[in-house]
């Protein structure tokens, strides 16, 4: 029986091979920083909400990357004073989800208020305790207003992981090692306080 296949041409270009997008360039590919709840809230707790600081550099950081530049995005100051861009943040979260989107009930302008009104309280009373004014109850309130932080920031991330098309944000749930260290760290710098606020002068 005669081959009837064509020959191969051997001027033709080499095909290139489809291969699927790995899960860390998804990663990159996302709008906002993806990260699992759990992991942020232990994350954010563990440093006294010094992850938050990291975790509003990535989210500009992402959002610059992704938006072609279209606008003038510092993603430094813009985490360092996160209290002036939160609502901005927000906004562009809902943006990107647009409207009609039954699966995430949130209000962007209200959980904003929320955190800028948290992160200042947080700030007053960090200044109290560091000046010895109403100790150990202003020592106590400060840690105290972590918890509806890590909520509030908790919402904001549940609405970006919804907006990057992974809610639960399985892209970047495991603890990398890094994040142990930092847990470590973190977990050290508890102990002192405890010990600080229970300990007889």
């Amino acid at each position: 029986m005669q081959d009837t296949r064509p020959e191969p041409n051997l001027y033709a270009p080499p095909a290139s091979e489809i291969r699927a997008e790995s899960p860390a360039g998804a990663l990159q590919a996302h709008t906002f920083y993806v990260v699992s709840i759990p992991k942020f809230c232990v994350l954010y707790v563990a440093t006294f909400g010094g992850y938050g600081l990291y975790w509003f550099y990535m989210h500009w950081q992402r959002y610059r990357h992704t938006s072609g530049r279209s606008e003038t995005i510092w993603p430094v100051p813009r985490a360092v004073f996160s209290i002036f861009f939160t609502h901005a943040l927000t906004e562009r979260v809902a943006r990107v989800l647009g409207p009609g989107r039954r699966d995430i009930h949130w209000s962007p302008r209200s959980l904003a208020t929320s955190y800028v009104v948290l992160a200042i309280a947080g700030n007053i009373l960090d200044r109290l305790a560091g000046g010895g004014i109403g100790s150990p109850t202003t020592d106590l309130m400060s840690i105290v207003v972590l918890a509806p932080a890590a909520w509030v920031l908790g919402e904001i991330q549940s609405a970006a992981n919804h907006a990057c098309n992974d809610p639960a944000g399985s892209g970047n749930a495991h603890f990398t090692w890094a994040n142990w260290i930092w847990i470590a760290l973190g977990a050290a710098l508890w102990a002192l306080v405890i010990m600080g606020l229970f300990m007889p002068e």
